[in-house]
Parts: structure tokens; sequence; C-alpha cells
């Protein structure tokens, strides 16, 4: 958990009326969406639930679903983003943070305008306040969520002796390494480059098998896994919030053949670019 992030992809301020209707689709990313103005009927995974004015609905990634408005108006904010960490297919903002599919507004509101106030702006500060804006937006819905303390958990059920509490103890206070940190805020920075693990571990000199241990132990992942992953939410970002075609997008992520960037992208999102970008847009 120490290594959790939040990744934001759009957000947009929409307004429907009576007719709107959303088809039954499988949804490739998180969302949160503040309820304005009118009421809506939801369906998420078989489950149907009635939304309305100043409530807030928290849609998981990987879901099925269905919305239509029950008002002549309904307006909401619609907040889209991933997260870093995937446990085994749980639902890690419901079973590790306790956000409930639906939760009254408490003061979030402002979030989500803050958010959507930001986006627009062009100031070097812009991705800092965003980011910051969606921790605390998460944040704040986890502390009034029914969370469960999973550190606590751990110890039930099991004989811990001084050695194993000693080791736990040690895992729960570790940090990234520093020089697994620069290689990851580097290739964040830099998505398009060719990587190798060879490569990598020069830029922090290391030996390759030393370093692609180290990067599994802080980030969970190989090297190559991680680079993979940042590749593609950056080519997310790109869809939703650009018209450039799937070719130049596909490039500047670091894919020189776009036929293959399509294939790693519908197998990390269900959907291939040109789909993600529909269903984003619908």
């Amino acid at each position: 958990m120490d290594n959790m992030h939040f990744t934001f992809l759009y957000v947009d301020l929409y307004s429907m009326g009576k007719t709107w209707v959303y088809p039954e689709n499988v949804i490739p990313y998180n969302i949160l969406r503040y309820i304005v103005k009118g009421k809506a009927e939801f369906c998420i995974d078989g489950e149907e639930i009635v939304v309305e004015e100043n409530q807030i609905v928290y849609i998981p990634s990987g879901c099925r679903m269905s919305c239509n408005a029950l008002t002549d108006t309904f307006e909401f904010f619609s907040i889209r983003f991933t997260t870093s960490v995937f446990y085994e297919s749980e639902d890690v903002l419901d079973v590790y943070y306790g956000i409930p599919r639906v939760t009254e507004n408490h003061g979030e509101d402002t979030y989500f305008k803050e958010i959507y106030k930001w986006v627009k702006r062009e100031h070097v500060a812009k991705k800092c306040f965003v980011r910051g804006y969606l921790d605390l937006l998460i944040g704040s819905l986890s502390v009034r969520g029914n969370v469960v303390d999973r550190e606590e958990s751990a110890f039930q059920g099991e004989v811990y002796d001084l050695e194993k509490i000693k080791r736990r103890a040690m895992k729960t206070r570790q940090r990234i390494d520093p020089r697994i940190e620069i290689v990851v805020d580097y290739i964040v920075l830099h998505p398009m480059e060719k990587y190798t693990p060879k490569k990598m571990a020069g830029m922090v000199d290391l030996s390759k098998q030393r370093f692609s241990s180290l990067f599994k132990a802080n980030v969970g992942k190989t090297p190559m896994e991680y680079v993979r992953e940042i590749r593609l939410v950056t080519a997310a970002r790109k869809l939703l919030t650009s018209n450039d075609n799937i070719n130049d997008i596909a490039y500047a992520v670091g894919y020189e053949d776009t036929n293959y960037f399509i294939r790693e992208f519908k197998s990390a999102f269900g959907y291939t670019p040109n789909q993600y970008r529909q269903v984003a847009r619908e």
C-alpha cells in the first residue's frame, strides 16, 4: 500500500436531458461522479441504484455499467482514473479503502470543482494540484467509508514469533529505494524511450540482476512490466484528452508498431484504443 498511487485520466462536467441513456459497457477505468443536479438510475454489475443531487457514486474499473436519466436535467462531474496496484482482481477502493458505491456529499464537491478548474488552466503547477485534489477526494471518501484494517487483520489467526514481528515491522517501515525512485520518475517523464533492464540498471550504477531484484521488491512488478504500464496509462490519458490519431499516440509512448500497441492496449483495458475513446465520449 506504500506504493499505491492514483493516475488521473480525465474530468468533465456533463449536462444530460431526460432521454439520456448510456448502454451497458465494461468500464476500463475507475470513475467518481458527483451529481450536481437531477436524478438517474445506474446499473453496476447487475446492482440497480438511483443516484440524485448531492451524492457521489463510485464506479470501479472492470464493472459492467449502464445508466439513464430520470429527470429533465441530469448534471454531473465525472473523474476517470486508474490505480497503480491490483490485488488479485479485488476492487482496491472498495476492499482496501472502504469507499461505498454511493456517498452523500460532505464537501467533497470542492475537490471535483478544483480538479475541473485546474485541468483547464495552463500552469506549471497544474498536475500537482490535480493529483493532490484527487488524493484528497479519495482520502475523504475513505475516511467516511467502511475501511478494513488489513494490517491489523493480518495478525489474526496466525502465530507471530519475535523474528516474524521484526521482519514485518521492517517491511512496513521500508520506503522505496531512492535508486529505484530515480528510474521510476524518469520512466514516467520519458515513456517513449527504449528501455531494457540493463539500460535502467546503468542509470543508477547497479548490475542488471541487482537492479531487477530491487525493482521488483520496491514496485511489485518487473522493470519491463512497469514500463508497459506507464506507456499504456499515458496512452489512455492522451486518448481522452486529445484528438491525436492512434499512430501518433502509439509513437509518443514508445511503440513503433501500431498493431502491437493496439494488442497491448486491448489486453490491458479490454478495448482497442478507438473503442476506449468512443466509450469515454459516450
